[in-house]
């Protein structure tokens, strides 16, 4: 039989407004965004810090990072990318534990962002925020790599020969978004990233990993403003695997036992008819393939007792179908059929006195000797 194809459209309209909404909020220029850093830079006096260092390097060593910060800034403000870069570099290299090292990192993400070079703007972030939390405002790092990952996932291209845009990575941008959970599973952009995860798993047509970012969606972040629609999406995808009445009906259960939850936590959520139309579907469904199971016990079998429960199943699972219809003509004839066996059963028992005759006249004939 072919595979049952769901009437439930998947209205992602609600989670883009609300990441777009997002995205204005974090929208904020480079300058504002580590406004509460304690180091600053100005084209007349360069890097300055008022953090007290305890990297515990020599007068020269700490000069010879200010020159190279200056010097990178300098050439980053002429577009000398290349230069800055390197220079960067050697900070956070050679001298990983001084008090400008993020400041190189978090310059490096901004060069390589302006350079299109999404991935290793990533990277940069990343460093950041495990190795240096305390810089900036982790909050606004974890924007930083949330908005690269949505890139990833949404627009940004590699190019084939440095040119032609190729196809969407959507496994970095799970790896990206995965790592953004790893590194903040607390922070309102977990739930978000996992919502992510769950849309790049369905685009690759890989239910059981959809199923499984969901889950822990609305496992681990039951009060998140995205967790009704992660419920909702969980019932949908389950519902997207059922194969019809004849075949096992584990996923319709799943996809039932979704949608109640769904109406029962979310009754005033804007997608409960949705929710409603699609439950009443999936208990057709099982209804139905309770219908079925009865038939064949009735038909092929004739254990009545058994197909009796089956139908009552269906009528309980969905009353108002045409299957609990079906399964209530059934149930008549089962009670039609029984009635009568019982009725025959009854006239061919014979009563106590008709046993203890058969059993004289019995004896009678051993005594004559007749055998």
């Amino acid at each position: 039989m072919m595979k049952t194809t769901s009437s439930i459209s998947l209205n992602p309209n609600r989670f883009f407004v609300l990441l777009s909404l997002l995205f204005a909020v974090m929208s904020t220029n480079a300058t504002s965004v580590w406004a509460k850093s304690k180091i600053s830079w100005s084209p007349e006096i360069g890097y300055t810090s008022e953090e007290v260092d305890l990297s515990g390097l020599l007068p020269e060593e700490q000069q010879k990072i200010l020159t190279w910060m200056n010097t990178a800034r300098e050439a980053e403000e002429k577009k000398s990318f290349r230069k800055a870069l390197k220079l960067y570099k050697k900070v956070y290299k050679k001298y990983p534990k001084n008090q400008y090292s993020p400041e190189a990192y978090y310059r490096t993400a901004q060069i390589q962002l302006r350079r299109n070079k999404v991935d290793k703007a990533f990277e940069a972030f990343n460093t950041i925020a495990w190795v240096y939390p305390n810089y900036g405002s982790f909050n606004e790092t974890l924007g930083e790599m949330y908005k690269i990952a949505v890139a990833r996932l949404e627009t940004y291209r590699d190019k084939i020969f440095w040119v032609i845009p190729g196809f969407k990575n959507t496994d970095r941008a799970i790896q990206y978004f995965e790592r953004v959970v790893a590194i903040a599973p607390y922070s309102d952009y977990a739930p978000l990233s996992l919502m992510n995860v769950a849309k790049a798993w369905s685009d690759k047509n890989s239910d059981t990993m959809t199923i499984y970012a969901l889950d822990r969606l609305v496992t681990n972040y039951p009060n998140s403003f995205l967790t009704s629609d992660a419920y909702l999406k969980l019932a949908q995808t389950h519902y997207g695997l059922i194969e019809g009445p004849e075949y096992d009906q584990r996923a319709t259960e799943d996809a039932i036992t979704f949608f109640e939850d769904f109406l029962i936590q979310y009754p005033e959520n804007p997608n409960v008819d949705q929710a409603e139309k699609g439950l009443s579907e999936a208990k057709n469904i099982l209804s139905l393939s309770k219908l079925k199971m009865g038939d064949f016990y009735y038909y092929k079998r004739s254990k009545y007792e058994a197909a009796r429960v089956l139908y009552n199943e269906a009528i309980t699972i969905a009353p108002r179908s045409q299957s609990a219809d079906t399964a209530r003509v059934r149930l008549e004839k089962i009670d039609t059929i029984v009635g009568k066996t019982e009725e025959v059963s009854s006239e061919k028992t014979p009563t106590t006195e008709e046993i203890q005759e058969r059993a004289r006249k019995r004896a009678k004939r051993k005594i004559l000797g007749i055998f």
